[in-house]
């Protein structure tokens, strides 16, 4: 979404995925996710800054989440500029979602419109 001043102010819809794949290709501002599980498998995540996992750079390390804690793991906040897009990796033996988070397009510092500060 973006304001009057053509700035993004708030997250696009959020990508629910139930398996590994590619989330969104293109430059985009990623904020964060959570994952939900059945309350007994653990699924591994891994988060990528590309289209495709084979090229990417890893934005959220390969991570464990404990499913017994009977809450939503992930992390928010985090505002982070992926170049290529963003790819998830997700390794589970039971039913697992993963919810993100983020805005297609530049930040407004990239295409030097005002100082990273």
């Amino acid at each position: 979404m973006k304001n009057m001043r053509n700035e993004y102010f708030l997250s696009a819809p959020a990508a629910k995925k139930t398996s590994s794949g590619v989330v969104y290709a293109g430059p985009c501002i990623f904020h964060g996710f959570l994952v939900g599980t059945d309350g007994i498998n653990d699924p591994v995540i891994t988060i990528y800054d590309h289209a495709s996992k084979a090229e990417g750079q890893e934005v959220v390390p390969t991570s464990t989440y404990d499913a017994s804690q009977l809450g939503i793991n992930g992390a928010t906040g985090m505002n982070m500029f992926c170049v290529n897009g963003l790819y998830v990796e997700i390794t589970c033996s039971g039913p697992c979602e993963v919810v993100l988070q983020y805005n297609p397009g530049y930040p407004r510092y990239f295409l030097g419109l005002t100082s990273p500060s």
